[in-house]
């Protein structure tokens, strides 16, 4: 008979099946099965851990089995430690006892081999004591109405000896390692696979192998990784046996095209090295500053990483030939179809924890990072996530925030993980700046620097064809007729270029207006209310009454004023069409440009002046500014990029020149702008930003040269010791 008592006690009580339910959805696949088990090997100290494929593989007949030579555990460990599911005992005890910073916090690595097969054996030994055997039917947890506490596990203490000096495993790991600890381990016996594996499984298990324990980065004087994992093959197919032995990164890409490594501290300020294969470059360059905040440091703390790449066109493939060749090394890739997709299968960025990778970060096709959207935007100069092999070194006791999905495969989303892409990113943009340096350019003329149009002409292609067939008009005709079209679309292309310079420059005036315009009508509302309520009392004389109301509106009609000045910074990028340019003060538009970037400038506690000697210029206000919105954005980033304690000032002047010309300057106390890339920056689509398109000077120095007949140039500013911009304004075309 139901009871309709109001209080009551009772306890969870888990149904068996909950095991296999939580191995299934927190271990993806069978792939991460196996790597879950080889980092218990690692947390247990193994020098060396064997996973051995037994054929054939299919659920009915095959097997694996995962030996390690690790401290291994006796019978009162398996019972305290391996039985209780999610222990927090790595948690307590975050180092081994080798000194190895732990990777199995959660505890419920174990249930992976569920993912694997129905049944395990565990076979263990741990110094002088007894082998421990435990058999775990994973079926029994399938039982019908079974609850946890009702299924029982029983264990033998002495019933075998693999682990004895001249036990099973001492074959096992002579046949597989040069070197190994002699007895203690454990073996891992997983039988009644839950599906056949193939070819194509054991390669992937393979290549995400090769990548699993950290590598010894290039720019560390670390010692190599006392940690191997060796693949075993026995009674399997004969396409198998290709992928036995120890597991190591293919020989084909260890010589990179380029390579940046660095040791970033918690500020964000890396000290960094950067190789080149050809031509030849090994330098150590001054601290850099990778994250461009002065408001907080970096969530992420302090990490190392290694950043390789390749150029994948045929003279990329030809350096990697010439570089083996020089080695004595010979290349798996016979050709560059071979090559490219070899590096397809290994491309990515890795991320290592304590010595273990993070899953699935450096996977195939997982572009965490967002390279591939990146060289979408800016093809000329981005790489691709095909193009890189890479590895980030984080650590759980200096990276705190860095923590784990709770799937185990990935990191959780929040602060610290962006800020940790935001300083990759800008890392990886100092590679592709010296990458674009080194690779084969056309020369051109230095009339067309800053020109974004200037290539497309036909003047030279005349010449040629004229001094080859001197006296054909038809083709001449045609040629002219052709250059006609093409300096018509350039003409359209360069009208709808300015539109959307406009509206880009418009979109920078968005935050100032709100800002200002926001703080105003709450001034206007706040001082209504108040004086409402002054003239709501019956005691207050009609004299003071009016003279209440008099100042209300006449603060209103002030604070109208404010925000018409707002609207009239907005007003010359308005739909108008372009007309002839009027007459205007250059104060105003210098004042003008200022007050777009006001709020920026103080959110990075920057000094942003106007310092004009003020006369009367004929030019059209929407396209100065839009020059001046792109000079003046780069100068505010890059001074940003100082140390707090660094002076901050970013100026802007302009002066009428002899010849009746007007310059304008744009100066900033920034890092300035390096030697070998002088020449780089006005070129469409190079940006020396983590994440920048490429495409602000380039669009400056076309507006200024091909509307104004004008020049934009880089010049030496003895008051500010980082980069002056020089825009020269003509008579507009």
């Amino acid at each position: 008979m139901a009871t309709t008592d109001s209080s009551g006690r009772g306890r969870l009580r888990p149904r068996a099946r909950l095991l296999r339910t939580l191995g299934n959805d927190l271990i993806s696949n069978d792939k991460v099965a196996i790597i879950e088990l080889v980092k218990n090997s690692f947390d247990a100290d193994a020098k060396n851990v064997v996973v051995r494929f037994i054929g054939p593989l299919t659920p009915t007949d095959g097997r694996i089995e995962v030996w390690d030579d690790g401290t291994g555990m006796d019978a009162e460990t398996v019972e305290s430690a391996w039985l209780e599911i999610a222990t927090d005992n790595k948690q307590k005890r975050t180092h081994s006892d080798g000194g190895r910073r732990v990777l199995g916090e959660k505890g419920i690595g174990r249930l992976a081999s569920a993912r694997i097969g129905s049944e395990l054996s565990l076979i263990t030994r741990r110094g002088d004591a007894q082998e421990v055997e435990l058999l775990v039917d994973w079926a029994d947890f399938d039982r019908e109405g079974a609850f946890l506490d009702e299924i029982d596990l029983a264990w033998e203490i002495g019933g075998s000896d693999l682990f004895a000096p001249n036990g099973t495993a001492s074959e096992i790991f002579a046949s597989n390692a040069e070197e190994w600890h002699s007895g203690s381990g454990t073996l891992l016996r997983i039988e009644k696979l839950n599906r056949s594996w193939t070819e194509e499984d054991v390669a992937e298990l393979r290549t995400s192998l090769t990548r699993l324990v950290r590598p010894r980065p290039a720019h560390l004087e670390s010692p190599e990784s006392d940690f191997v994992i060796h693949l075993d093959f026995v009674s399997t197919v004969d396409e198998l046996e290709k992928f036995s032995g120890s597991v190591q990164p293919p020989q084909d890409f260890q010589q990179p095209h380029y390579r940046l490594s660095g040791d970033v501290d918690e500020s964000g300020v890396a000290t960094l090295r950067y190789e080149q294969l050809a031509p030849e470059i090994d330098e150590t360059l001054e601290e850099k500053a990778l994250w461009v905040s002065d408001r907080r440091a970096p969530l992420c703390g302090g990490f190392q990483f290694e950043l390789s790449v390749w150029d994948r066109d045929r003279q990329g493939f030809d350096k990697t030939v010439a570089a083996a060749e020089r080695s004595g090394t010979a290349l798996i890739a016979a050709n560059l179809r071979g090559f490219r997709a070899d590096l397809n299968e290994v491309a990515g960025v890795s991320v290592y924890r304590d010595g273990f990778r993070v899953l699935p970060f450096g996977e195939k096709d997982d572009d965490w990072l967002r390279l591939d959207i990146r060289r979408v935007q800016n093809p000329t100069l981005a790489v691709s996530n095909n193009q890189i092999i890479g590895h980030v070194f984080i650590a759980a006791d200096s990276n705190p925030l860095l923590r784990d999905q709770s799937n185990r495969e990935g990191l959780l989303d929040g602060p610290a993980y962006d800020d940790l892409r935001t300083i990759i990113r800008a890392a990886l943009s100092m590679l592709e700046v010296r990458r674009y340096a080194a690779r084969p350019r056309a020369e051109k003329p230095a009339s067309t620097r800053g020109g974004l149009f200037d290539r497309f002409e036909l003047t030279t292609l005349r010449d040629a064809i004229e001094a080859k067939h001197p006296g054909d008009k038809q083709i001449m005709g045609l040629l002219d007729e052709k250059d006609r079209a093409i300096q018509a679309g350039v003409e359209e292309v360069q009208q709808v270029l300015s539109r959307y310079s406009r509206l880009a420059t418009l979109g920078s005036l968005v935050d100032n207006v709100l800002h200002d315009g926001r703080t105003i009508v709450a001034q206007i509302i706040a001082r209504a209310r108040i004086r409402r309520r002054e003239l709501a009392k019956e005691a207050v004389p009609c004299r003071e009454r009016l003279q209440v109301a008099d100042e209300a509106l006449a603060r209103t009609m002030d604070q109208a004023n404010q925000i018409d000045q707002l609207f009239g910074r907005i007003e010359p990028f308005g739909g108008r069409k372009r007309g002839r340019p009027r007459q205007t003060q250059i104060a105003d538009i210098l004042e003008r440009a200022v007050a777009i970037h006001r709020v920026d400038a103080e959110e990075r506690g920057i000094e942003l002046s106007a310092d004009v000697h003020d006369f009367e210029v004929t030019v059209d206000e929407s396209e100065m500014l839009t020059v001046l919105a792109n000079l003046i954005g780069n100068a505010l980033y890059w001074t940003s990029t100082n140390r707090p304690d660094s002076p901050r000032k970013v100026r802007v002047s302009a002066v009428r020149n002899a010849d009746a010309s007007l310059s304008v300057f744009v100066g900033d106390t920034g890092p300035g702008v390096e030697d070998d890339v002088r020449d780089l920056i006005f070129d469409p689509y190079f940006s020396t930003k983590p994440d920048g398109i490429g495409l602000g000077l380039s669009i400056a120095g076309s507006l200024v040269q091909d509307v104004y007949d004008g020049d934009l140039r880089l010049v030496d500013n003895p008051q500010f010791e980082g980069a002056t911009f020089e825009a020269i304004f003509r008579r507009r075309s």
